[in-house]
């Protein structure tokens, strides 16, 4: 059995299965970009797209045909606002969008992405309506939304979720291209055994600086303590925060009684304010001065003269018209 990979020609084939190839260092620059800034980010994608065509050659079965419409990310702009090229309905600004790329064609943009902090992987109605204008704008069939939605649980643990999309539905895989998985166990502390003759003499050349009297990676071994000690130090360091936050959590505990104590005894001692006796009015006593000096003149007028004496009200008559 065989396989055959070929390029084909740039055509739209509903039959071709989708994928969305981003290289390494470009989604590290999405992060890098995303972790220095205090709101989410968005931007355009510029690459190239491809079909290719894999063919499987078998003795037993026919041979199998497959189409895959690869999107390859060469490189990202990143908008230094949001809602730069586009308004509140998703419309898309032409002459925005070409100020935003600069010096890159537009014909190069295969689509645009968007960073978002705690959300769910889905687009939303303003990013479909400005994905289906892009996609006008640029005159092209399909093009390609890349969705990050960092988040963090329980505020220690980071996640970093994406996710390509070609419509408000669909949901095309992610490949990071030029990523390996970086494992302990990939570095070996001793040389492998060989018995080539050229092997044995360039490890002859070069034993004196690299290997010890043993035969073993002295530098390595030494590496490999010197991080065992690190992380005992770290272990140790660690264990340090955690007593003096659970000494902060106490303190912060008893703070809290306290100010709780100090709000009951200021309520109690407003309750025993209120409950004390108020002096009552005299109304019989008023009632009675009112009636005996209702017609004197203190109470007629506030007006005084030199000698301290009130000063008692007087009508004018209007004058008599002639």
């Amino acid at each position: 059995m065989t396989l055959q990979t070929r390029k084909m020609p740039k055509q739209a084939d509903n039959m071709a299965e989708p994928a969305v190839h981003i290289p390494g260092i470009v989604f590290a620059s999405f992060l890098f970009q995303h972790a220095n800034r205090d709101s989410d980010v968005e931007g355009l994608l510029l690459g190239e797209t491809h079909m290719e065509q894999h063919v499987t050659i078998s003795d037993t079965q026919e041979d199998q045909v497959r189409l895959t419409q690869t999107y390859s990310v060469h490189k990202h702009v990143c908008c230094s606002q949001l809602n730069s090229w586009y308004d509140a309905a998703g419309r898309v600004d032409v002459a925005s969008l070409r100020r935003v790329l600069g010096a890159d064609p537009p014909e190069r943009v295969i689509g645009w992405y968007r960073q978002r902090r705690n959300s769910e992987q889905r687009m939303s109605m303003r990013e479909t309506a400005v994905h289906r204008s892009l996609k006008a704008a640029l005159r092209r069939p399909v093009a390609v939304f890349l969705l990050v939605t960092p988040g963090a649980e329980a505020g220690s643990t980071h996640r970093t979720e994406y996710s390509a999309f070609l419509s408000g539905d669909r949901q095309v895989p992610v490949v990071l291209t030029n990523m390996a998985s970086l494992d302990h166990q990939a570095y070996w502390t001793a040389p492998a055994a060989s018995s080539a003759a050229s092997y044995r003499r360039a490890v002859a050349r070069h034993s004196s600086k690299l290997l010890d009297a043993g035969g073993q990676l002295a530098d390595v071994d030494a590496i490999n303590a010197m991080n065992g000690e690190l992380q005992h130090e770290l272990r140790t360091t660690c264990g340090a925060v955690a007593d003096s936050e659970r000494a902060l959590q106490k303190i912060l505990l008893d703070v809290s009684a306290l100010k709780r104590k100090l709000s009951e005894r200021k309520s109690t001692m407003v309750n025993k304010a209120e409950g004390a006796p108020v002096a009552k009015r005299n109304v019989c006593l008023q009632l009675a001065v009112r009636a005996l000096l209702a017609d004197s003149p203190l109470f007629a007028t506030h007006a005084l003269t030199l000698d301290a004496r009130p000063v008692a009200q007087v009508k004018l008559r209007p004058s008599p018209t002639k």
